[in-house]
């Protein structure tokens, strides 16, 4: 799901594809904007809360991360920018979880600011060792069109500047099996498809919000007691949209360190590294995209920050997943 933006990259066209470029842009901005409300991230499986809420809970310590990623760079304002803050943990005695998410999405001239706020409850599966959590997350989002920062070079294209901004509610839904080694999830976002007013479309109709589907799977392999293979996957869609398939291998020494590379079925190549080292936790990632878009710009970079806090209350984790 890639993203155009407008102002400098209007000189990488020749003047007779102008009009239509432009023109192009004004229909399909709408459709833009919401292919990508909820943000990219490249480290999903490094902090999954983000993308399943039924994950909320299912560690054995309370994950705080803060993710920050800098998409297309070299494509100045235009490159798109998203950053978040996330928190989950157990309540009692571990069959509650509760989590929160904070975020912002800017694919300028359009942005996308929002909180989530989670509940998911877990059930113990003794036979196969493992457990079955289901997630549900109310969700605030703010969209922004900031008009100022469009330039027209056709008089007949111009629009009152101005910035527009529309605040909806939504929800998001989820399910995760996990044990020690295994995890599976699946999850859909934007269950309520919100409308949004028509300024926010140049008055060419409403906008509604279209849900994203997140199917996910991982496995964790034993090579020795100081090195784990960990192979998952991600498929993302949306409703009448494109699917985009993620294969991603993990190459973990010492349960602390990680290196690893992931493909992405637009055409991007992901190189992973990372650590966890005390209650720390660090991790970057590099997109490099073999689409027409890499002749100008230098990939994608992302980075993790964290803390793993310790839970006091570490036995009612009966099984979880470990990694």
């Amino acid at each position: 799901m890639e993203r155009v933006h407008t102002k400098e990259m209007l000189p990488l066209l020749d003047s007779r594809h102008m009009r239509n470029f432009i023109l192009a842009l004004l229909i399909f901005i709408p459709s833009l904007a919401l292919a990508q409300q909820s943000p990219l991230y490249t480290q999903y499986m490094l902090n999954d809360f983000v993308i399943n809420p039924a994950i909320a809970g299912s560690k054995p310590f309370f994950p705080l991360r803060l993710n920050a990623r800098e998409q297309w760079e070299g494509l100045g304002s235009f490159a798109p920018s998203t950053q978040s803050l996330s928190f989950h943990a157990p309540v009692g005695d571990g069959r509650v979880g509760v989590g929160g998410l904070i975020f912002q999405d800017n694919t300028h001239p359009t942005s996308n600011m929002g909180a989530m706020f989670t509940y998911a409850y877990h059930m113990n599966l003794p036979a196969i060792e493992s457990k079955i959590s289901l997630g549900i997350s109310g969700v605030i989002y703010q969209y922004k069109l900031d008009q100022t920062a469009m330039e027209f070079y056709n008089p007949d294209m111009n629009f009152e500047g101005g910035v527009y901004s529309e605040t909806v509610p939504d929800a998001a839904f989820g399910t995760y099996l996990y044990g020690q080694n295994y995890y599976v999830g699946l999850s859909v976002y934007q269950l309520f498809e919100s409308t949004f007013r028509e300024a926010l479309t140049f008055d060419y109709g409403d906008n509604i919000g279209v849900r994203h589907y997140f199917g996910m799977a991982g496995y964790t392999a034993e090579i020795n007691k100081r090195l784990h293979l960990e192979p998952s996957i991600l498929l993302k869609t949306i409703d009448a949209g494109p699917m985009q398939l993620d294969i991603n291998t993990r190459v973990i020494f010492n349960r602390k360190f990680w290196t690893g590379i992931s493909l992405r079925t637009d055409r991007s190549v992901v190189a992973l590294m990372g650590m966890n080292v005390g209650n720390f936790h660090l991790a970057y990632g590099f997109d490099y995209t073999l689409a027409s878009i890499a002749n100008h710009t230098a990939g994608s970079h992302e980075i993790s920050i964290g803390v793993n806090i310790p839970d006091p209350r570490s036995r009612r984790h009966v099984y979880y997943w470990r990694y």
